[in-house]
């Protein structure tokens, strides 16, 4: 979990990174920057313009950031701290790469938003059986040094 609060920064800095490599290796070595060897201006459009913004691939992470830790957080309460951790490292890098990096984002309408929040209800009914089994099982309180 901890691995995954620090991925929004390696997201940040490829994403940072990797078009200013392409963008090197597109001009030519005479000395011209504004030479290229592109040939369509859909080529140098799409070098140039920044990358898609795949909003499902980041709802896809909150999704299981927010069920793993509803589901083993009151076996492991870090697990909380983490979480907190992480979504505050996603908001800050997203800010970021959608302000900087991200060409503009598609017009979206709310149905996405809807799916991920039909689905993020159950994550609390998730916390609240399975902490109970974790609290109640006789084997958390036994010593067996």
């Amino acid at each position: 979990m901890f691995i995954n609060s620090i991925l929004p920064y390696v997201g940040l800095v490829t994403g940072y990174l990797i078009p200013i490599i392409k963008r090197r290796l597109d001009n030519s070595c005479s000395g011209n920057r504004y030479k290229t060897k592109k040939t369509s201006m859909a080529q140098y459009k799409d070098l140039y313009s920044g990358a898609e913004y795949v909003i499902h691939f980041k709802y896809s992470g909150v999704l299981n950031i927010v069920f793993i830790t509803c589901m083993y957080g009151m076996g492991m309460p870090i697990l909380f701290a983490l979480a907190a951790f992480n979504f505050f490292n996603q908001w800050v890098c997203e800010r970021i790469i959608v302000a900087y990096q991200m060409r503009l984002p598609p017009a979206l309408d709310d149905k996405l938003t809807n799916n991920c929040l039909s689905m993020i209800k159950f994550a609390p009914l998730l916390l609240i059986f399975n902490g109970y089994w974790m609290i109640s099982s006789p084997q958390i309180f036994e010593n067996k040094w």
